[in-house]
């Protein structure tokens, strides 16, 4: 019982935290990006048969951009409720990987002709925001407690596996 209110209180923090709040602009700049998106390229290419691929291709783009704006947020509170240097830093870079390709989404939306670019802008100059706080972060995760990662990406520096 003690366990679930301190990890209510733990999400409740974080989400008073200017990163949180970076994600959660994060978040609404990409919804609405992609709201405003038309539902069909906008560019005319004069070749019929190549229309399909390119509506798909838009429509790919903006569900990749609500799912990589929502990871953000949600990988950011799966992170906080653990305390597992190995999965912390897994999640972290789930966020950090997700801010990298929402920013590259804005290309699609270029290429299929829609030209928002102060807008764009916006969403480039949150993730920048985003950086510093997300580092900050990163740098508080305690690297005592963790399970020893044979793939070796997520091991605290200096750790050494068990001799089991």
């Amino acid at each position: 019982m003690f366990d679930d209110d301190d990890d209510f209180e733990e999400r409740h923090n974080l989400r008073n935290t200017p990163l949180y709040k970076k994600a959660e602009e994060i978040m609404e700049l990409a919804m609405a990006i992609v709201e405003a998106a038309p539902d069909a390229p906008e560019v005319d290419r004069g070749d019929p048969e190549n229309a399909e691929y390119e509506t798909a291709l838009l429509e790919g783009t903006k569900r990749d951009m609500i799912d990589l704006a929502r990871t953000i947020v949600v990988k950011l509170s799966g992170a906080q409720s653990m305390n597992m240097y190995d999965l912390q830093m897994e999640y972290a870079c789930l966020v950090r990987r997700a801010c990298r390709e929402l920013v590259t989404c804005l290309r699609g939306l270029e290429i299929a002709g829609h030209l928002e670019e102060d807008h764009f802008n916006l969403l480039r100059k949150a993730v920048e925001e985003f950086r510093p706080l997300f580092a900050e972060w990163v740098a508080t995760f305690k690297d005592s407690d963790y399970f020893w990662d044979d793939w070796g990406l997520f091991n605290p520096p200096g750790a050494v596996p068990d001799a089991d």
